[in-house]
């Protein structure tokens, strides 16, 4: 391989790279503006936090509060760039897509800024409150369970509110992987098993280690990716059409300069 060829490359990576730093850019501002805003409305914000639980959030240490109301901001501030982030991955990622598929972008961030908060939503209502009541339900006579410490709770409910709006975009992201070509219905149908597996390890990573909250992880993904395997048989269809499409263009364009020679 001679040098001009390692410089091309060389080309595309680099220029993925330089891509992927403008999104991150634009992201990080998104979150920087939102964290701006949250901060001023962070009291409020914590309350609601705090809702599905009615005990007692207590800080322990001298600057507890203070770093987890910035904490709190920082939560709110993805939350509010959350369609803005979206917005970028889809940019990001959009150029793997065929020219009228680039333009359903707006269709793109509003679905799956919904399916998001749909995640989100669903966890704060029913979630949360039937996981706290099963934590504090097994827990020994001796311990008090209607006092949380400040820091500690503040970490497990953003952790379970952004885990379950993140693997509310399973259809979206098997849509798009269908479109590429990487999953097709069948492997999707075929590879259940596996996929059931891999749910659990993601509710084991995404929730605290209980086995409750990994459940109630588990059974919204289960159901999910039988969603995604209907949505891909449903977009596997006009793909097959366009790719025959796009190789009838190709022979036409073939065969016409084959008679201007």
């Amino acid at each position: 391989m001679t040098t001009a060829d390692m410089n091309e490359d060389k080309l595309p990576f680099m220029t993925h790279l330089e891509e992927l730093r403008k999104r991150l850019i634009i992201v990080f501002i998104a979150i920087g503006i939102g964290f701006g805003v949250s901060y001023s409305y962070a009291e409020e914000i914590l309350l609601i936090l705090k809702r599905p639980f009615p005990g007692q959030l207590m800080a322990l240490a001298p600057t507890e509060a203070f770093i987890t109301i910035l904490k709190v901001s920082f939560f709110t501030g993805v939350l509010l760039a959350m369609p803005v982030i979206l917005h970028q991955i889809w940019k990001f990622v959009a150029p793997g897509l065929y020219e009228h598929e680039k333009k359903h972008t707006v269709l793109f961030v509003i679905i799956a800024t919904f399916l998001f908060f749909t995640g989100a939503v669903f966890c704060y209502f029913a979630i949360l409150p039937l996981g706290l009541k099963f934590l504090q339900r097994f827990a020994p006579e001796a311990i008090e369970t209607n006092a949380f410490r400040l820091s500690d709770y503040v970490a497990f409910v953003t952790k379970l509110l952004l885990g379950f709006g993140a693997v509310f975009e399973l259809p979206l992201v098997m849509i798009f992987l269908t479109k590429i070509g990487v999953v097709t219905p069948e492997s999707l149908a075929a590879n259940r098993k596996y996929a059931i597996l891999i749910m659990f390890i993601v509710g084991a990573v995404l929730t605290p280690p209980d086995v409750f909250t990994q459940l109630m992880m588990a059974g919204p993904l289960y159901a999910l990716y039988e969603i995604s395997i209907i949505a891909s048989k449903i977009t596997s269809r006009p793909r097959a059409e366009d790719e025959s499409t796009e190789e009838s263009t190709d022979d036409s364009e073939h065969q016409g300069a084959g008679t201007e020679e």
